[in-house]
């Protein structure tokens, strides 16, 4: 009786904090930094040949409880799924690399690595 009571508490426990960090992901984020999937930050015009510095300002993510999002960039309505560590916008995939209450660092998947430049990887804060 006594592990069937600790084996309970246990399974609620873990459920709670699984419900917790999914919450986590519901809200609007607002992308700061953009960069490479090796770090990269900064890229050269191919007509110019002068530098420039990857951006997305702007870019804005609304995440909401009934599992749909929209993204303030083209207006984009979509469906979204996060799986363990998988995160679908609709039908692009990402790589869940940070998530808390404040900081949400996403990086581009491709199952069939066809993606040349490497994958791009995104750092958003919620904004309040």
């Amino acid at each position: 009786m006594k592990t069937l009571i600790i084996f309970s508490l246990t399974f609620l426990a873990s459920c709670l904090i699984l419900q917790n960090s999914s919450n986590d992901i519901i809200g609007k984020w607002e992308c700061y930094h953009k960069e490479l999937e090796d770090g990269t930050t900064k890229g050269t015009d191919l007509f110019s040949g002068e530098e420039y510095e990857y951006s997305c300002n702007g870019l804005i993510i609304e995440l909401k409880a009934d599992f749909t999002g929209s993204e303030s960039i083209g207006g984009l309505s979509f469906k979204y799924e996060k799986n363990d560590s998988i995160l679908k916008l609709g039908d692009r995939s990402y790589i869940i690399e940070l998530l808390d209450k404040n900081k949400l660092q996403i990086r581009d998947y491709s199952t069939d690595k066809t993606d040349l430049s490497g994958g791009w990887r995104r750092k958003f804060k919620k904004v309040k």
